[in-house]
């Protein structure tokens, strides 16, 4: 094999460990419901597509490099690609948490869905509302802003520079803080019936202390719940996908 065989071979692996290991947490693509042939197949595709852009910048830092040095490199690239990946991710996770909270606070809570994004059990309305907003990610395009962060990261990250760990824990740290808070926002609506309801109904027990209140109030607050999730749906996943877009354009 030729040397410049040689140098493409590993700068095609080099670009895959970044984008393979961002594929692994990127939303959607990320779930077990994606064969992973399906995912190898496109981490690979991306990686060949990024690399005529990046061969003479990856060259530079590949040639004759020690073994050493090379395993370093594809640790930090592997961590790199992590990073980006989680920072998408965080968003979803935190969409799916309080979709959790919001089916507790209807009383769905016990009515299991098919889980998306994580192999366990979740509550049908978690279901329905990560559905729906990993579809609108990819329908809106917000995954090709991913792909856009990802291959400018070469020039804020590149290849054998490290991994700067100040730098990754802030964005981490500021990313799950937007995340809580935007999801948070966006859920407030159910907490606050679920507050109101469950005041009002407890008010009701303590005046009425005979009837079991808890029984018949809870068909109410399921037919309330469903009734603001029909009424809040569309801007509800339109705070989310403006929030998500903000972040990612930043």
């Amino acid at each position: 094999m030729t040397e410049a065989a040689s140098a493409a071979i590993l700068a095609a692996f080099v670009v895959f460990c970044r984008i393979g290991a961002c594929i692994m947490l990127m939303p959607g693509l990320s779930s077990p419901r994606v064969p992973v042939r399906a995912r190898l197949f496109v981490a690979v595709g991306l990686s060949l597509a990024f690399l005529p852009l990046l061969y003479d910048q990856l060259y530079t830092q590949l040639h004759q490099v020690e073994l050493s040095r090379m395993m370093r490199i594809i640790v930090t690239e592997l961590m790199i690609g992590l990073l980006i990946g989680l920072l998408a991710r965080l968003f979803f996770l935190m969409l799916e948490t309080l979709g959790t909270a919001i089916a507790s606070c209807i009383g769905l809570s016990g009515i299991a869905g098919i889980p998306m994004e994580e192999t366990e059990s979740e509550p049908a309305i978690v279901t329905l509302i990560v559905l729906i907003a990993t579809t609108l990610f990819f329908v809106s395009d917000l995954h090709l802003e991913v792909l856009r962060g990802l291959f400018q990261s070469y020039d804020a990250l590149p290849p054998g520079g490290g991994l700067p760990t100040r730098f990754s824990m802030t964005e981490l740290a500021d990313a799950l803080t937007g995340a809580s808070l935007l999801a948070l926002r966006i859920s407030s609506p159910f907490l606050v019936l679920s507050l109101v309801l469950n005041f009002s109904f407890g008010l009701a027990n303590k005046m009425t202390p005979s009837i079991q209140v808890y029984f018949a109030s809870m068909p109410f607050l399921i037919a309330a719940g469903i009734l603001l999730m029909m009424t809040i749906s569309k801007p509800y996943f339109q705070g989310f996908m403006i929030g998500f877009e903000q972040f990612l354009g930043r």
